[in-house]
């Protein structure tokens, strides 16, 4: 009898804690911001609640739903890559479905950039490419320097900041779809590549919008958490930076040639037990010619774009994402630029937002906000590419839609 009152209390503060994570996503946005309008009128999934499934509500476990994936994988098309070599002789790649001839234009073309160490296989990128092509929207996938099986052909190795492989694929994508727009969809660490790379591109007309999934949209405070003693550095830190350190010493040749790179390299390796920061500090920011890691984390920091980017901005995060938690958010720039939102939930971990069916029902509820998005974007584009890109601030579109006060 004991025993089956403790676990019906067991129960009842598990069923407690389950309800305290379930709720409507919350939007924030600057006063003024006509975009935020759009996105409450045009995407219905903003006013469902979000019942995060029951097996993996807490947030690591919300995490490791996006590793699973691999086992819950949706039907992906045929799909076909293509490289590129850079001016500096590195290689990145693009993986894009295979085009039937009778196949009509699509008005809207979707760039996926995967996280730290996701490439063109990674069973959440191609999840998402499914999804979107499912819809209607053709996925395009970046796959950086040294990933996905490509060897380092130079020693620049890829970082959050402004991204050359990224800028020529999206060159080549306009090129291939001159009547098209293209939306960037940055993962975690990708959206900080998105952003940055956005901020400095020279095609802007051409974006119609960026969205950023569970992307820390402040390094400097998403590094001194993954640093600090805890389960985000133990389950995520340290385990991203083996990763790392393996995808490193499969390219080590590459950096033998050159002195100085050559003892940058050496004195990473020699640590044994290497976590991220490990690797910015020792690697990532000696190598790209920083005089520090906290001067790479200030240059790469999202903030900087924030202030006064013009492009049409979603971060879609969770308040318990245990690398970039709801207290870290940067809601001083996103409530002071009309064309960022951030959607926020209250359960979803680092890029899960598995709902109460997942696994069988694999559509999270991260993908549902993401396909009533881009149906949004798609809805509103003028017939032809134009100067003006659609969604930008104007007099028109807050008289016609109200303005909406930051939330």
């Amino acid at each position: 009898m004991l025993y089956l009152a403790a676990f019906a209390v067991l129960i009842f503060l598990y069923l407690g804690y389950y309800l305290s994570k379930c709720g409507r996503p919350v939007l924030y946005a600057a006063s003024q911001s006509c975009i935020a309008k759009n996105l409450m009128e045009s995407c219905p999934t903003l006013l469902k609640t979000f019942y995060p499934s029951l097996l993996f509500v807490q947030p690591d476990m919300q995490s490791l739903t996006a590793e699973l994936r691999q086992y819950f994988r949706n039907p992906v098309p045929e799909m076909v890559s293509t490289t590129i070599t850079l001016e500096d002789g590195g290689e990145v790649f693009y993986t894009e479905p295979v085009r039937q001839s009778e196949q009509a234009e699509e008005r809207l073309v979707a760039v996926i950039v995967p996280g730290y160490t996701g490439d063109h296989n990674t069973a959440y990128v191609t999840h998402l490419a499914s999804l979107l092509f499912s819809d209607g929207i053709w996925p395009v996938i970046f796959t950086d320097r040294g990933k996905g099986g490509l060897q380092l052909k130079t020693t620049k190795f890829f970082s959050a900041g402004c991204n050359d492989g990224l800028e020529a694929v999206l060159d080549k994508v306009m090129d291939n779809h001159p009547s098209s727009y293209v939306t960037v969809i940055g993962v975690s660490f990708g959206g900080m590549v998105a952003c940055n790379t956005l901020y400095q591109y020279h095609r802007k007309d051409r974006i119609a919008a960026q969205i950023l999934l569970s992307t820390p949209l402040d390094s400097g405070k998403c590094v001194k958490r993954l640093g600090e003693m805890g389960r985000a550095k133990f389950l995520y830190s340290i385990p991203f930076g083996t990763r790392v350190t393996k995808l490193l010493s499969d390219n080590e040749q590459v950096f033998s040639p050159c002195p100085v790179k050559r003892e940058i390299y050496k004195r990473m390796s020699s640590t044994k037990s290497i976590s991220l920061i490990d690797i910015d500090s020792k690697f990532v920011a000696p190598m790209l010619g920083y005089s520090s890691s906290d001067e790479y984390y200030s240059d790469i920091c999202l903030r900087n774009c924030f202030k006064d980017i013009d492009v049409y901005t979603v971060c879609i995060n969770a308040d318990d994402d245990p690398c970039f938690p709801q207290e870290l958010y940067p809601l001083d720039v996103i409530q002071h630029n009309p064309n960022i939102s951030l959607i926020s939930t209250r359960a979803g971990g680092h890029y899960g937002f598995a709902g109460l069916g997942w696994p069988f029902n694999t559509k999270t509820f991260s993908d549902n906000i993401v396909l009533d998005i881009v149906s949004m974007i798609r809805n509103q584009l003028p017939e032809e590419p134009a100067s003006d890109r659609p969604f930008k601030q104007s007099t028109a579109l807050e008289e016609k839609h109200g303005l909406l006060g930051g939330t």
